[in-house]
């Protein structure tokens, strides 16, 4: 009699797969374990190198602490202060004191930059609207100022030389 073989193995091969994902996983984590001591080792010798040699030139060790959430506060507010003192203020300050000096009779009243914004804000009195149109026109030809727009504009009730006020907005080319 005759018996037929069964040629299915997919039960064996499963069982065999499992088996060496298994052992696979557990020499990743025998590793991981490994290296994460001797990240730590390494680090307790350099500890100890730094003390020899804080020890070696008379000095005392001094442990450094993690920085807190307030020290982290106080970086990046010193960093914003670095950013903003590191905008170029004098190019900007340049060109509109040259445009100053070629149309004597305006007299600025306040100028307000944004460099987050990169835009210029230019509060201004002028003596008539021609002197005015010629202080829009010399600072559109300024490299650091772009796209020179005027935002408001009004005569003045005590005319003392000054017969308009007005607002500029200009971007910043930063």
């Amino acid at each position: 009699m005759m018996r037929s073989l069964s040629l299915n193995f997919s039960d064996h091969k499963q069982r065999k797969r499992q088996q060496s994902n298994l052992i696979v996983l557990v020499l990743f984590v025998i590793i991981f374990i490994a290296l994460f001591v001797d990240q730590a080792r390494i680090e307790q010798e350099i500890v100890d190198i730094e003390e020899s040699i804080a020890r070696a030139q008379g000095r005392k060790t001094v442990k450094q602490a993690k920085p807190s959430e307030q020290d982290f506060r106080k970086m990046n507010i010193a960093t914003a202060v670095q950013q903003k003192l590191n905008f170029p203020w004098h190019e900007l300050l340049a060109a509109i004191e040259e445009v100053k000096q070629q149309t004597e009779h305006i007299s600025l009243m306040a100028i307000q930059p944004n460099p987050a914004k990169g835009e210029v804000i230019i509060h201004a009195e002028a003596p008539e609207l021609k002197t005015m149109l010629d202080f829009i026109s010399l600072l559109e030809k300024q490299t650091v100022l772009k796209d020179v727009l005027l935002i408001n504009q009004h005569r003045l009730d005590d005319s003392n030389d000054h017969d308009l006020a007005f607002t500029l907005k200009m971007g910043w080319v930063i």
